[in-house]
């Protein structure tokens, strides 16, 4: 299954997500996008942005302090809960340039949403 399939599949699954990107942290562009509406290009690069900066330690102040806590591990999950949305990140642990990043409603079940999201990552990276 292809990564477009991949990411209207996980929509279908979870109605909550309102946008799924596929992005390549690396190059810093989203490369694929499912979304129930209609985006402003603006809003979908702003998302593969907010991935690199929580990803790939490169946020600033507060959210810096909390994500990185003097460590060097890696960060391969985020989660933002904003008033409105709840921002939901995820990098490949096998190609750490790969990330799914998704905006979901208040509403998502995180615990049935962030394992079923990190499969279908893992499984886009396993060789064929």
């Amino acid at each position: 299954m292809n990564v477009a399939k991949r990411m209207q599949s996980l929509r279908d699954q979870f109605p909550e997500c309102t946008l799924m990107a596929f992005a390549d942290l690396e190059a810093g562009m989203v490369l694929s996008v499912s979304a129930d509406t209609s985006r402003m290009q603006e809003e979908i690069s702003s998302l593969c942005s907010t991935a690199k900066a929580v990803l790939d330690h490169q946020a600033n102040g507060p959210i810096e302090a909390l994500i990185s806590n003097g460590s060097d591990a890696g960060v391969f999950e985020a989660v933002l809960i904003e008033p409105e949305e709840v921002g939901v990140f995820l990098k490949s642990t096998i190609k750490q340039s790969d990330a799914f990043c998704c905006v979901c409603t208040g509403r998502i079940s995180l615990q049935r949403f962030l394992p079923a999201v990190r499969a279908a990552l893992d499984a886009l990276e396993m060789p064929k």
